[in-house]
């Protein structure tokens, strides 16, 4: 993995060190304090996530992978790094020092003290599952409960079933704002003697209504009507502890289908058609995302990668305001807004949406912009050829905009210039390995996307040239962006 480093920030110079993951290895080692006894050898240290802004605050999320001595048993751990302009970071260990979180974690979790400060780097740390902006229950970490049980087991189908055993593991976390985590039932049918498992997810964050709501929704009305796709089911909702749970997915995703052998396009067609009439659904929506909030979406992230990319400023600019005037308000309509490949299942001839905790009434065209965008980029971020990129992405363009208005073909540059933005700044975020020079292409696609250059679709959209002007060209080094 390439170390790219982060612009010199004067207001924070402690990030220096903070966002060197061999240097914070060292830092950890000597800091980080064992609970219960136990001893762990912090072997390795990754940078996995960063929240930046400049001159006030950074948080950097790490990834430990701790050993154990005299057993070699290995595990993986998250801490969170919180660095601030002056003191804050000390001002908030002094308050959350009067409390003793260590209790309350489960033994299973329990690594290191939970939060701690480092003076030498002003650093706030809290060590996962604590996490002061998400108050995580313990309750949530224990396994299912005996209420939940029954309602666990009936997924098993029909049988006298009994939980023999179930593994739960953390999957994802995001500092302040949500983690997952997978609970692997094993079950066995007293009957028969049957032994089947199930998985589960269990979703944490403070606005876990509004996703748990749209999934019931969904899912009542595909019980109605039959629908061309289908969402998570929905179990139980734990409102009291921001929680709820879901049923694993049916089948495979389609990051894994197209990173197979096997040709993409009839299951690209099925994911497209299914987008279109999860559009063109009448499911209602509690939230709303209008042009307002997008372009205001993307002013934050334009002062993200003017930070940590200043000679881009003038192109980001120019885009943001090409975008903000190709744009105007339209009807909102159901929409994914977080719609990855990983967040698209196919089993059969079923199409899956997964992980909409970013669900809203919104324009629509943000999703496929969002799928174009990555599906581009994806050359340079994983080992799909730029050849199987191209054929999916005209695919999916092709079926998608067959299926859905025809006047929605007209504001998919705009989107698609901004889904590009938002695809820089989350890769800078995620620390991808040469996320320099990715970002530099991705804003070199957002402009091309204005001036009609749109390689996976030039045959249904106009030519929009001359729609923004820069003083120079960016200059593209990331393979499978096509110019």
């Amino acid at each position: 993995m390439r170390f790219e480093a982060f612009p010199t920030d004067p207001g924070l110079p402690r990030l220096k060190i903070a966002r060197d993951p061999v240097l914070m290895r060292e830092v950890f080692r000597r800091h980080l304090r064992p609970l219960a006894g136990k001893t762990y050898h912090i072997q390795e240290c990754l940078l996995s996530r960063v929240n930046y802004h400049r001159a006030v605050r950074c948080t950097l999320q790490y990834t430990l992978r701790l050993v154990e001595p005299g057993t070699g048993r290995e595990r993986s751990q998250w801490v969170t790094g919180s660095i601030y302009a002056q003191d804050k970071a000390e001002q908030i260990w002094q308050h959350l020092r009067e409390a003793d979180p260590g209790p309350d974690i489960p033994e299973a979790f329990q690594t290191f003290a939970p939060v701690s400060y480092i003076p030498d780097l002003k650093m706030l740390v809290q060590v996962f599952p604590y996490d002061r902006r998400l108050p995580i229950s313990p309750l949530l970490l224990a396994g299912p409960s005996s209420e939940l049980e029954p309602l666990l087991l009936s997924r098993f189908g029909l049988g006298d079933w009994h939980i023999e055993a179930w593994n739960i593991e953390p999957i994802g976390y995001r500092p302040g704002a949500a983690f997952v985590l997978r609970h692997a039932v094993q079950a066995r049918d007293g009957a028969t003697g049957r032994e089947a498992e199930k998985r589960f997810y269990m979703k944490v964050y403070r606005d876990e209504k509004e996703e748990y709501q749209a999934l019931q929704a969904f899912c009542g009305r595909a019980d109605v009507a039959g629908e061309a796709f289908a969402v998570g089911q929905p179990l139980a909702h734990l409102s009291r502890l921001h929680a709820f749970f879901v049923e694993e997915a049916p089948g495979i995703s389609l990051q894994q289908i197209l990173l197979q052998g096997d040709d993409p396009v009839a299951a690209v067609g099925k994911v497209a058609r299914a987008l279109a009439a999860f559009h063109q659904g009448d499911v209602p929506t509690g939230r709303s995302h209008s042009y307002e909030h997008e372009i205001s979406d993307l002013k934050q992230v334009r002062a993200l990668l003017e930070s940590i990319c200043p000679q881009l400023s003038a192109d980001v600019r120019g885009i943001i305001s090409a975008v903000a005037m190709g744009l105007a308000e339209v009807p909102p309509a159901p929409t994914h807004r977080d719609l990855k490949a990983e967040h698209i299942f196919l089993d059969g001839d079923r199409v899956s949406f997964i992980a909409l905790d970013s669900f809203a009434g919104a324009d629509p065209v943000l999703d496929p912009a969002e799928v174009l965008a990555r599906l581009a980029a994806m050359p340079s971020l994983s080992l799909l050829p730029r050849s199987r990129a191209r054929m999916a992405a005209q695919t999916f363009a092709k079926e998608y905009f067959a299926h859905v208005p025809k006047s929605w073909r007209s504001r998919l540059p705009f989107h698609y210039a901004g889904a590009n933005l938002h695809l820089a700044a989350s890769i800078f975020r995620s620390q991808v390995p040469g996320w320099r020079d990715k970002v530099t292409a991705v804003v070199g696609e957002a402009r091309d996307s204005l001036a009609g250059k749109v390689w996976w679709g030039k045959s249904f959209f106009p030519v929009m040239s001359n729609t923004i002007t820069l003083k120079q060209p960016i200059s593209l080094s990331m393979k499978g962006v096509q110019q």
